[in-house]
Order: structure tokens, then sequence, then C-alpha cells
């Protein structure tokens, strides 16, 4: 019995910790502020090169962003950065652009000027899979910023583990972005992408405070 209430609050305290990772992460890298972008640079292509292109594009930001989860934290020892500092640039760049999320429309405004520019011509998977899909679409620099952060103040496997879930979503979304698109039409992308944006903004004043915090008390306790 005693056994049984251990291993119940040994697992709630898990998935308390995996959402505080997965949550940021989700809305960061919002799959939803993607879809736009993705509908008018795959309009044109043949269900197989479509299917491909979202292959490489995941792949290809799984791949970058665990890159920067395993070596991230190395990286910025080397170069003497602190977790503290990282978190409160990250943070300054999240809030720019979870305020651009809230003002400019579906998406910020690179992601808008993507899709001015994917109007003007066709593609083929390789010419915008890995970019700008893959990065800085999905791994963008504010993904990639809350990645490290969360690696070097949390349990790396459940970041990993988070990281995963939220790509095999992110896939699931776009292979059925045609249908998602028409269920929840483009005044509902606009409406998510703008919570999404808010919550972000949320999470980076959070982060910066968070990285203030950490800065006073390692410098001065």
């Amino acid at each position: 019995m005693q056994c049984e209430k251990y291993l119940q609050a040994a697992l709630v305290a898990m998935l308390d910790e995996f959402l505080l990772i997965f949550i940021p992460m989700f809305v960061v890298i919002d799959p939803f502020g993607v879809m736009p972008i993705y509908l008018v640079m795959t309009r044109s292509m043949a269900e197989r090169d479509r299917a491909k292109t979202l292959r490489y594009s995941i792949v290809f930001a799984t791949a970058l962003l665990l890159a920067f989860a395993l070596v991230g934290k190395a990286v910025l020892d080397y170069l003497s950065v602190s977790i503290d500092a990282l978190m409160i640039t990250g943070g300054l760049l999240l809030l720019v652009i979870g305020v651009s999320m809230l003002y400019e429309g579906d998406a910020p405004r690179s992601r808008r000027k993507g899709v001015e520019e994917a109007e003007a011509s066709q593609h083929v998977p390789e010419d915008v899979a890995f970019v700008p899909l893959g990065t800085p679409m999905i791994a963008g620099p504010g993904a990639i910023s809350v990645v490290i952060v969360l690696t070097g103040t949390g349990d790396i496997p459940l970041v990993i583990l988070s990281l995963l879930a939220i790509m095999a979503i992110s896939a699931a979304i776009l292979w059925q972005v045609g249908l998602v698109y028409r269920l929840i039409g483009n005044a509902g992308t606009r409406a998510l992408t703008r919570v999404m944006g808010l919550i972000t903004s949320a999470y980076a004043v959070q982060m910066i405070l968070d990285g203030v915090t950490g800065y006073y008390t390692t410098t001065f306790a």
C-alpha cells in the first residue's frame, strides 16, 4: 500500500514536470502558426512531394533541436554564458515573438513575408523543407532558446520526450493541414496564434524574471 502511494506520487510529480516542459515548448514551436505558410508552399505539390516535404522538415527540425538539447549547455559553458543570461536573452526574444504573434495577424512578420515569397513561385520538397519550414518556421530561435534553457534547468530525458511528442503532434497537424484548416478556418487559425502569442509573452516575462532572480542570487547571495 505504501509502495503504491509512493509510486502514484512519483508519477504525478513526473507528469507535472513533463507538462511544465511540454506546454511552453509547444506554444513556442506553435504548429498552428506554421499552417498558413505550409499550405501556401505545398499547395502546388503532388501528394507524394507534400509528404516528402513534411517528412524532411520534421526530421530536420527535430534533429536540430535535439542537437541543441544535448550539446547546447556544453557550448554555453565553453563560452562562459550562464543559464541565467540565456534565460534573460531568450525571454526578450520570446517576448518579441509573442507580441508579434498577438498583433501581426496569422503569424509574426517573418512568417508573413515567407508566405508572400512563397506565392511567387512553385517549390519542390528540397526547396522549402529545410529552410524555411524546418528552420526558422518550426525550429526557430525561440524554440532553440527554450530547449537550451529547459535542458539546463530541467530533466533532460523529459525535455527530449516532450520534444519528440511535440514533433509528432506537429507532424499530425501538418499532415492533415487541409482538414484542420477547413475545420477551424482562417479566423480560427488567427485566434489560436494570438492565444499562443499571449501565452508565449507571459512565459517570456517569467523567463526574464527567473533569469534576473537567478543572476542576483548567484552574484550577491
